[in-house]
């Protein structure tokens, strides 16, 4: 079989078919990396200022891979026919919300901390080590899928392969964001009472129902895009990237970043430990001794 024609990683505008069915918004790709941008300098310095590590890394991460996506989109105004950076993109893209998700998750296994375990049908550490190695099958299976078919795509070869399990991939993804949601809505209800006491933890609740709902809701665009395949009427039409992937993210990324739980379910934790007689240094600093280290994990 005769090798695919050369296309060089960036050409002129209608030298090369492209990569995406159109030319991707220079307007748009400036505007998401600047707000992904922020969102990033936003968790970093959250993250060093309460010493929740994880949960910042993992939320640093997530807009950080939509930075690299949108940054990745905007070179592409001038070289949609660039199959690397095509790559680069949609591999960022589809990738990325997994981090914020997890950084979620680690949020929510705080609040049963702070709550106790009678909130949670299953023991904090039970769920935190499940439901992270899900997202690790479901990361590992994206990205093998992704770059399989990447490499088909610029190879002139079938994608098929590749495809099929990136598409499984972000499916469990989305089964497991699902799943999530089915938690929250046991886990809150019991602990109302003690959430509607305090603002703080109102508030970092209210942002991992709006964070999640959002992430939901953009799994159901991604799975139903790539099960239409590349060339499929989502995947190449920009405006349902920016209206179901996007807006979404900029939407539960930026809750995420004002409403940081991590800031705010420190104020929590120093709020109980001055009324437990625990002092709030050792709280802010992330010290070994937490106010709730008696809770049954």
């Amino acid at each position: 079989m005769a090798p695919p024609p050369y296309i060089p990683p960036c050409a002129p505008y209608g030298t090369y078919p492209s990569s995406y069915g159109y030319q991707p918004s220079l307007a748009a790709g400036i505007f998401f990396s600047i707000c992904f941008g922020l969102y990033t300098c936003a968790n970093v310095i959250q993250t060093f200022r309460t010493r929740c590590w994880w949960m910042g890394i993992f939320f640093s991460c997530g807009t950080i891979l939509e930075v690299i996506g949108w940054i990745g989109r905007t070179v592409a105004h001038s070289c949609s026919y660039s199959g690397e950076i095509n790559t680069m993109q949609i591999a960022t893209l589809i990738m990325g919300p997994a981090y914020t998700q997890s950084g979620v998750y680690i949020a929510l296994w705080m609040i049963v901390k702070i709550l106790g375990r009678k909130v949670s049908p299953v023991p904090p550490k039970l769920y935190l080590l499940v439901i992270f190695g899900v997202d690790c099958v479901c990361l590992s299976l994206q990205a093998i899928g992704g770059g399989m078919a990447g490499a088909a795509f610029d190879q002139g070869t079938s994608t098929s392969t590749g495809t099929t399990i990136m598409v499984v991939g972000i499916i469990a993804q989305l089964v497991s964001g699902m799943m999530f949601a089915g938690f929250l809505c046991i886990v809150f209800p019991r602990g109302a009472s003690q959430i509607k006491a305090s603002r703080p933890l109102l508030l970092a609740c209210t942002a991992i129902v709006i964070s999640t709902t959002m992430m939901n809701l953009r799994g159901f665009y991604r799975s139903i895009e790539l099960c239409q395949g590349w060339t499929g009427p989502l995947i190449t039409h920009q405006g349902y990237v920016v209206g179901l992937d996007a807006a979404p993210m900029l939407v539960a990324m930026g809750v995420l970043a004002v409403l940081n739980p991590s800031v705010l379910l420190r104020r929590v934790e120093m709020k109980q430990a001055v009324e437990d007689g625990v002092n709030p240094i050792d709280v802010e600093k992330g010290a070994p001794k937490r106010l709730d280290s008696d809770a049954e994990t």
